[in-house]
């Protein structure tokens, strides 16, 4: 047997999503609040953020457990 994995596509839906929900929302917000509002599952959401599109986006630390982003 052969263990090809194919990694998984980026989706520029999602990424629309994200990006949308962030503009609407310039002061920033958390993994969980953009997840609830762009309709997307929370962990997609914060590896987007951290992978895909770690140039379009800033964050800063409230505490050492919440990341607030922001479009750049």
């Amino acid at each position: 047997m052969s263990n090809n994995i194919m990694p998984k596509q980026i989706d520029k839906l999602k990424i629309q999503k994200i990006e949308s929900t962030l503009k609407q929302h310039p002061e920033g917000l958390w993994v969980r609040e953009i997840a609830r509002k762009s309709g997307l599952d929370k962990s997609t959401v914060s590896i987007y953020l951290s992978k895909h599109m770690k140039n379009e986006v800033e964050f800063f630390s409230i505490s050492n457990l919440i990341k607030i982003y922001k479009i750049k």
